[in-house]
């Protein structure tokens, strides 16, 4: 009966971590000092070049689990709002993505995901008193991976969203370090800091854009 409870146990524990390894919640959100580098065009008449960096925002959730062939998901919704250097100029940009990946590795050295996202794009933008918007769906490539050391809490990662479909581009990525508060609780905590570049090339509703938007970013996650 001994020997039996032991098994037990043991194996209850044995499952626990397994658990533990492969179920999980991602939650969090950085600050980003992002200007604009380029022009934006609206039925080829306007163009617009000058504008002042400003701080922005990007929040996101990612829900991981063990069951094979089904893949994890994620959700993001970044937001940016650029004032031009002069009275009436302004640059809206908002996104949300969904995503769905597969973790082709995850250990204590190194991690990668591969999907894809979904991203639905809305923005307008501002001249002489004129409102110019424009929206559309954005299917992306979504790729993720982190290096480090086993028992190092400083990690680097990067992620990168990207399309590329006759002539028009759109990229997002990221790459940075996260360094985690208090590694093997229930709730790790890490904070987050790097560089994120988009760079804005397509024609959405008679607005032709070809503009980098990009700055330096801080942030939080949170993992349980």
């Amino acid at each position: 009966m001994k020997k039996q409870l032991l098994a037990l146990t043991l194996l209850t524990g044995l499952s626990n971590s397994v658990m533990a390894d492969t179920i999980g919640t991602y939650f969090g959100a950085n600050i980003w000092q992002s200007g604009v580098d380029g022009t934006i065009k609206y039925n080829n008449n306007a163009s617009f070049t000058n504008y002042e960096d400003t701080y922005n925002y990007r929040m996101y959730a990612k829900f991981e689990h063990p069951i094979p062939l089904i893949p994890n998901g994620a959700i993001s919704f970044s937001n940016v709002d650029v004032e031009g250097s002069s009275s009436g100029e302004n640059i809206n940009l908002k996104t949300v993505d969904f995503t769905l990946y597969y973790e082709f590795l995850d250990n204590d050295i190194v991690s990668l995901d591969a999907g894809v996202t979904w991203r639905q794009l809305s923005g307008t933008f501002q001249e002489n008193g004129n409102e110019h918007s424009f929206k559309g769906p954005l299917p992306m490539g979504y790729l993720y991976g982190e290096v480090g050391l086993p028992m190092f809490p400083l990690k680097a990662f990067a992620m990168v969203n990207a399309i590329g479909i006759t002539g028009d581009v759109y990229g997002d990525a990221e790459v940075g370090l996260s360094f985690v508060l208090n590694p093997a609780y229930v709730l790790d905590w890490s904070i987050r800091a790097g560089y994120r570049i988009q760079q804005l090339d397509f024609n959405v509703d008679d607005v032709k854009a070809d503009a980098t938007i990009d700055g330096v970013f801080v942030g939080f996650e949170g993992h349980f």
